[in-house]
């Protein structure tokens, strides 16, 4: 990945929802990676696709990540894509040997799947700021921090140039790092949105970071652009 230095504080949104606002039956699969032989990984793509088909896997977002900045570690990866699945297809791609041949194909592998909640229905373009944050939280009081996002959040919708809430993902598995907490999809529309966004509401940008501080242990900003279809 591009060592390039983001600032990216300002991208909280809802990051823990009550379980019971995600759809039953919809399974998240988030993937990231670096791809070191193009060839074998369309082939690998191409030996997997009846999988995949069997858990009505489809693409709800992919792209190159082009930056990141936070506590955690992330690879290598370059390109990233996030699924959306009527059921849990990682343990399926385990059995059968796809995920070990695919991690000889490609570097800073991350594989995560879990319970999916979509929050949008617009396609931010290639232009817009796309963010993926990766949390653990240290579940001291699970009660207050969600009160405290329900806050920032409520607070955020009534101030220009806010971001727009897109998935949700709450792991119960994952391969290649330690299985997050969670994982949320955002975006600003426009390029230059969010830095307008973190100069204007600096009493807000205050609030996110003590938010960090209490409720947080260790979190990841992947910056994105995102692209039409599946994982090239």
């Amino acid at each position: 990945m591009k060592k390039r230095i983001l600032l990216l504080a300002g991208a909280i949104a809802l990051t823990s929802l009550p379980h019971a606002v995600f759809a039953e039956g919809v399974t998240g699969l988030f993937i990231s990676l670096k791809v070191n032989d193009i060839q074998a990984y369309k082939q690998w793509r191409k030996t997997t696709r009846s999988t995949f088909q069997a858990h009505n896997c489809v693409p709800y977002r992919s792209g190159k990540l082009i930056g990141g900045n936070g506590t955690l570690k992330w690879g290598d990866s370059d390109r990233f894509s996030l699924m959306t699945c009527k059921s849990p297809v990682l343990a399926d791609l385990a059995a059968k040997g796809f995920i070990s041949k695919l991690s000889s194909l490609t570097d800073g592998l991350n594989m995560t799947e879990g319970r999916l909640k979509l929050m949008s229905d617009k396609m931010p373009s290639k232009n817009s700021e796309y963010l993926i944050k990766v949390s653990h939280f240290n579940n001291l009081n699970a009660s207050s921090r969600q009160r405290d996002l329900a806050n920032i959040d409520s607070r955020a919708r009534g101030t220009r140039n806010a971001w727009i809430d897109d998935a949700i993902l709450e792991p119960t598995a994952s391969v290649g790092i330690i299985r997050p907490d969670n994982l949320t999809f955002l975006y600003y529309p426009k390029v230059g949105q969010g830095k307008a966004f973190r100069e204007n509401n600096p009493d807000l940008m205050n609030e996110i970071g003590r938010f960090n501080q209490v409720h947080v242990e260790r979190v990841t900003y992947l910056a994105a652009q995102v692209k039409t279809g599946g994982m090239k």
